[in-house]
């Protein structure tokens, strides 16, 4: 049973890399280190909420773990598709990426986008096919980002 909780605290933390939690404050960093690349993440990740939101309204799907739907916060959390913070963890890297391509931190990224996905899964927040919409999304996005001047 430990091990049960212990995997799950462990699954909980990867999850936060998908939040804002992980990358503002990096996206803070970026003003002072890589202007550039700070205010393509800023647009990316304003328009990847935009989008991942509506979608959510669009398709109300419940959780694996349903949970209250009555007011207009409870419906957006309680919306399983897509998976917003796999959505979140892809565009960020996708968007730094091309920024900084050193092996290891691409190997990083890709682990990152990985462990979120499966942590949405393994805790039940998440069906697979949530965690892959929101990694096509995330990834849509910062592509079509990066390929605008801002």
């Amino acid at each position: 049973m430990a091990n049960k909780e212990a995997l799950r605290n462990l699954f909980w933390a990867v999850s936060l890399f998908g939040t804002p939690f992980f990358y503002v404050p990096l996206a803070a960093y970026f003003l002072k280190t890589n202007s550039k690349l700070a205010i393509s993440l800023i647009f990316i990740l304003i328009f990847n909420e935009v989008i991942c939101g509506a979608i959510k309204f669009i398709y109300p799907k419940d959780r694996p773990v349903p949970m209250p739907n009555k007011t207009f916060v409870q419906k957006y959390i309680a919306g399983s598709f897509p998976s917003v913070h796999t959505a979140r963890i892809a565009a960020f890297s996708i968007t730094v990426i091309p920024f900084y391509t050193s092996k290891v931190l691409v190997l990083a990224a890709l682990l990152a986008i990985i462990g979120v996905g499966y942590s949405r899964i393994y805790l039940k927040k998440h069906y697979l096919v949530d965690v892959l919409a929101g990694f096509l999304i995330g990834a849509i996005v910062s592509i079509l980002g990066l390929n605008i001047q801002f």
